[in-house]
């Protein structure tokens, strides 16, 4: 059974999943600038952004909590064992090598704490948003080995498991301003400035824009261990 949660962001859906971060150690993989680290900080949480191709950045007080980002990969974390009481990946497991995922989920269970959880949030392959993204790119078949090595490496070792979904809410006000997002998204991805700016592209987000207005919604899948 999947509980939806409707339409929020990032964080509040996560928060809506799994409560209150005020006073927990977190780890967020995949945390590319570390925004929604800095949101869970604030929110009273200490969390450490691991991500293998940002430069790293000291312990900084955010609200009540910290933030702080360590370059490494997500198969490799340096931490010690049980460290953390939240593993966070937050649209970045699909991005770990298909051969490196037993070992990041295993890195996952390790630096877990014993009544830790594990947040996986991967985005689905239908809505309006991946309307026009799948032109230039189309992520199925990551995505797909990243679902089945969560089925398959990180769903037998967990107590219980809860199956969440909600719409991740975009909003772009032209098609100038939703090339640039996607630009700026380049050096996380493998697709370049023209494959973005191409005329099907625009003509796609042209249709989407005149059904739907501003909202380009991507609906996301949370897996949820303890």
């Amino acid at each position: 059974m999947v509980d939806d949660l409707g339409r929020h962001s990032h964080v509040d859906a996560l928060l809506k999943a799994v409560g209150p971060v005020a006073g927990l150690v977190i780890a967020d993989i995949g945390c590319g600038e570390g925004a929604l680290g800095r949101e869970l900080a604030a929110q009273g949480g200490f969390v450490t952004g691991f991500d293998p191709f940002m430069a790293p950045a000291s312990r900084l007080a955010v609200g009540t909590g910290a933030w702080q980002l360590v370059q490494a990969a997500a198969q490799t974390l340096p931490a010690p064992d049980a460290t953390f009481d939240l593993v966070l990946f937050v649209f970045s497991l699909h991005h770990v090598p298909r051969g490196q995922l037993a070992a990041a989920l295993a890195e996952a269970r390790r630096v877990l704490r014993p009544d830790g959880r594990l947040y996986v949030a991967e985005p689905v392959a239908e809505g309006p948003h991946q309307y026009i993204v799948e032109l230039f790119h189309d992520e199925t078949e990551v995505r797909a080995a990243a679902a089945a090595a969560l089925a398959r490496h990180a769903a037998p070792h967990f107590v219980n498991q809860r199956v969440l979904s909600y719409v991740d809410v975009r909003h772009y006000a032209s098609f100038d301003a939703f090339a640039a997002r996607m630009i700026a998204n380049m050096r996380f991805n493998g697709y370049s400035e023209a494959a973005v700016l191409a005329p099907a592209v625009q003509h796609r987000f042209a249709e989407t824009a005149a059904r739907y207005g501003d909202a380009f919604d991507q609906p996301v899948r949370i897996h949820l261990y303890r």
